[in-house]
């Protein structure tokens, strides 16, 4: 209890710290860019922060934090604009939104719509972070006792849980994973000092910048389908934007159990906010009453609450076994994480000892940009409701050159531009034979973690019985969620072939 109460206090003396003139302007700047970003369909959450990974590694790193938090909780909760006034979802966790929010857009409920989507959204985002600083103290007294064998199981796990829980068959999945975790090991090998698969190619030596293959792989492929396989759709009229007080003191239970459900699931690894808003979604329609339950698909203030909530609740989620235990919980997470390397800081059980006061940062520049959510989300979801209306054949070819800049940005290496276009045009590639692009990027993320743990360990038990690496108590329960985690997913692959389910 005192460790909590200490990583509270902790947190609230680092609120100046996020609140720093040239701070605040970052975070608000990254929330900004973050809502246009997500209300944009076709354009990730992950493309945006792969975009900005590069762009931050030029700031100070408290500066870089906000910014990038404030761009990832402008960008989960964005999606929910065209949503509500187009029915086209902008991410995939804004499904549920599209589905109750639209209908209320016709009836000429647009606004109070969208304004309790803002308002949920802002609160679940600030729930999250609350979460995330109560339940860190816990995880990081559990995660100082592993070693190189844990981690080496942890940083698979994540890889194999993100290619067991896509669309497409585990096998697929995994093999995607594998990719990533060969991408990261091009370069000058960190124990022995030796070129590994570089081909001779001096801008190699230092490995493949994983931002140019972040945007490769996700702006290229999210580019070419919005151009090719989406339409564009007419914007309607939009009335003032207000909150539905009324519905939101009725689900006050529906917020906290959508707040929980979300910050849960954003914490199992490869899950995040897609996942969180549509079990939300599902919870809240099971539990509402059959006069509520009958609007569910109609316009139900209960389900626009529901996943607003969840799905941005799970940022806070997300951000915990990224930080403590160096698992991304997704994608954008992993991004994240990519951010803070890019800054030298190796996330991972270590680092409260290594780069103290660093956390607490990153919990409080959370809580500011969550709570700035709202504002912002007022203040832009009329502009953008005109700026949906642009075609989309002539909004994406725009984006290009940014995502042309951000690759050159990492590491100002012409080179890395040629990396970028090489993983669009293998991303395309991927997306055609049914492979998911997520388990790719965490496999490069979570590659030197992979890499490095296990040979470690290695070195660590060479003169001792490998049973000793391979007992190891919190290793045994790894050992078995890994098995029970391929397990899983193969049976659940059989029972959607034997049900005749297409992925």
């Amino acid at each position: 209890m005192n460790n909590v109460l200490d990583m509270i206090v902790s947190t609230a003396e680092a609120i100046p710290v996020a609140l720093a003139p040239g701070n605040f302007l970052f975070g608000l700047l990254g929330l900004v860019f973050g809502v246009i970003w997500g209300a944009l369909p076709a354009l990730s959450s992950t493309m945006a922060m792969a975009l900005l990974v590069g762009f931050s590694a030029g700031l100070d790193i408290n500066a870089a934090i906000i910014f990038l938090l404030g761009a990832y909780s402008g960008s989960v909760f964005g999606g929910s604009i065209s949503a509500v006034c187009l029915n086209i979802p902008g991410k995939p966790n804004s499904a549920c939104t599209a589905m109750e929010g639209y209908p209320l857009f016709k009836r000429g409920e647009g606004g109070a719509a969208l304004g309790t989507a803002i308002f949920s959204s802002s609160m679940g985002n600030i729930f999250g972070a609350v979460m995330l600083v109560i339940f860190t103290p816990f995880v990081l007294s559990i995660a100082i006792s592993v070693g190189a064998w844990e981690l080496f199981l942890l940083g698979m796990m994540g890889v194999l849980v993100s290619g067991s829980i896509s669309s497409a068959p585990p096998l697929k999945g995994w093999l995607s994973g594998l990719i990533g975790l060969a991408i990261s090991m091009v370069g000058i090998d960190a124990i022995s000092g030796q070129p590994r698969y570089t081909a001779g190619i001096s801008d190699l030596y230092g490995g493949i910048n994983f931002v140019a293959v972040l945007i490769g792989l996700f702006g290229f492929a999210e580019i070419a389908r919005g151009l090719l396989f989406e339409k564009d759709h007419p914007s309607g009229m939009l009335n003032r934007v207000s909150v539905n007080w009324r519905e939101l003191k009725k689900n006050i239970g529906n917020f906290f159990n959508s707040s929980v459900i979300g910050t849960i699931i954003g914490i199992v690894p490869a899950a995040g906010a897609d996942i969180a808003a549509f079990v939300s979604y599902t919870v809240s329609r099971r539990l509402a009453k059959p006069e509520d339950k009958a609007l569910y698909g109609k316009g139900s203030y209960r389900g626009i609450i529901a996943a607003e909530t969840s799905d941005n609740a799970s940022i806070g989620g997300d951000l915990l076994p990224s930080l403590i235990l160096a698992i991304p919980g997704s994608t954008v997470a992993a991004a994240f994480m990519g951010a803070l390397n890019l800054q030298g800081i190796v996330v991972g059980p270590t680092i409260q000892m290594s780069h103290p006061g660093l956390i607490e940062t990153v919990f409080a520049s959370l809580l500011i940009v969550s709570s700035l959510l709202g504002f912002v989300g007022f203040l832009l979801a009329k502009p953008l409701v005109r700026l949906l209306s642009v075609p989309r054949r002539v909004l994406l070819p725009c984006i290009m050159p940014v995502c042309v800049m951000g690759a050159f940005a990492a590491q100002n290496s012409v080179f890395d531009i040629y990396v970028m276009t090489i993983s669009g045009l293998a991303g395309m590639a991927l997306v055609a034979g049914g492979f998911p692009l997520a388990p790719v990027c965490l496999g490069l993320i979570l590659g030197p973690i992979v890499d490095i743990n296990f040979r470690r360990a290695l070195v660590i038990y060479k003169d001792q019985p490998i049973t000793d690496m391979l007992f190891r108590p919190v290793g045994l329960i790894l050992i078995a969620s890994i098995l029970l985690i391929m397990i899983g997913a193969l049976i659940g692959q059989r029972r959607k072939e034997a049900l005749g389910i297409a992925d």
